[in-house]
């Protein structure tokens, strides 16, 4: 069988190139990359991914090397190589020195207690991320570029994170730029480069929110007990994509966007003054996966990224259509609505049963809080909520 080696060539000056990597690229038969630094070393063919994938699956004899950069294990395109190339040639994987353990090293900012990610040619997700974590590390590339993710975290009120931006690293040119969101958005930065977040506010996505820390107006909003128990029956997972429907104060928003800290939450509105305390309260609690949406459900639904579980606190008489829009999005979301009339409760079943959302669940809230009067505390009774689950059958058993 062939020998492969995918080597991580280091952060471009060969300073920072293993001896390893060095002795193996000497002794290589065959050279391949689809790294810029070698555009001018005659040894080393520059390919396309394409050119790539069509030249390793034609095997020379000797030894084949693929040159990536930084540390081969790290964000790069080794795994898709081990995966389609493991019963052409026996491979070896050869680390090197990846750009964040450089650029780590030359801010002076450890970096075993950070989140590191990649944008390059993946889902964006940079809200969320700086939102809940303290320290980031990122790779940007492709769309997504350091200040597009800088302009991102502007628009989105992550105005006083702080920023170091690394390009070019380890070459001449190299260049080390700080700031915030704001200051950066601007300024036009090297496709590759190595952003360093620092978000001394980001938030614990597991702490409880009590009903006496949002703020409130003369909006309905789903109580602390609710809330909790349709959590639950949503059983949110990080990256999921969430729409509260009727979404009132944001108090289901606020606490689905923790729960949800890899994903986001659209939380739909209609009424002018929910949604100025929607906005209120997420930048009091740093929801910032929040998207607020002014709309009347489903109305421009399609317009939204599909969801993978929906919220319904309140469908002005609108379930039907609203079940209805969500299925056609995603024939497999879990939705849970909330009913506090029995005249609400039947429209939810009703619309349930006629969109096959066959396996359902009811279940009725009874809370009862204590109240001070006088030398004594007394249970005062709340109006009973029923929170209905429905999903359809297939998806229960995947």
């Amino acid at each position: 069988m062939r020998k492969l080696f995918i080597v991580g060539f280091g952060v471009g000056h060969d300073d920072f190139r293993t001896k390893k990597a060095a002795d193996v690229i000497r002794s290589a038969d065959r050279i391949l990359t689809l790294s810029r630094f070698f555009q001018n070393n005659p040894s080393v063919e520059n390919v396309n991914l394409s050119e790539l994938m069509q030249q390793l699956n034609q095997p020379v004899s000797g030894t084949t090397v693929v040159l990536v950069g930084g540390d081969c294990c790290f964000f790069s395109i080794t795994r898709e190589l081990v995966q389609k190339f493991s019963n052409l040639y026996e491979i070896e994987l050869v680390n090197g020195i990846s750009s964040v353990q450089y650029f780590s090293a030359k801010i002076a900012v450890p970096y075993d207690d950070a989140l590191l990610i990649s944008v390059h040619g993946r889902k964006e997700q940079i809200v969320s991320h700086t939102t809940y974590n303290k320290k980031i590390f990122v790779l940007t590339g492709g769309k997504y570029k350091a200040q597009d993710l800088c302009r991102i975290l502007y628009e989105n009120n992550l105005t006083e994170v702080k920023i170091q931006i690394g390009e070019k690293l380890s070459c001449s040119d190299e260049r080390i730029v700080n700031g915030n969101p704001e200051t950066l958005k601007d300024i036009i930065f090297d496709d590759l480069s190595v952003m360093y977040l620092e978000n001394e506010s980001a938030q614990n996505p597991r702490q409880a929110v009590c009903d006496d820390d949002f703020i409130r107006g003369h909006v309905p909003m789903t109580k602390e007990e609710v809330r909790c128990l349709s959590l639950r029956k949503l059983g949110i997972q990080p990256e999921d994509i969430l729409y509260d429907i009727g979404a009132g104060t944001g108090s289901m928003s606020v606490e689905m966007a923790h729960w949800a800290f890899e994903g986001v939450v659209y939380a739909i509105e209609k009424n002018d003054e929910a949604i100025e305390l929607i906005k209120k309260n997420r930048i009091k609690h740093g929801a910032f996966n929040i998207v607020v949406i002014k709309n009347q459900a489903p109305e421009h639904f399609t317009e939204l990224p599909v969801p993978n579980k929906a919220f319904i606190g309140g469908s002005s008489g609108n379930i039907d259509t609203i079940v209805n829009a969500l299925l056609e999005m995603n024939p497999k979301i879990k939705i849970v609505a909330n009913a506090v009339s029995l005249q609400s409760l039947n429209q939810i079943l009703n619309a349930y049963a006629v969109f096959g959302l066959t396996e359902t669940e009811t279940i009725c809230v009874n809370i009862a809080k204590s109240k001070k009067t006088g030398n004594y505390d007394i249970m005062t009774a709340q109006n009973p909520v029923y929170i209905v689950t429905g999903t359809r059958r297939e998806q229960c058993e995947s």
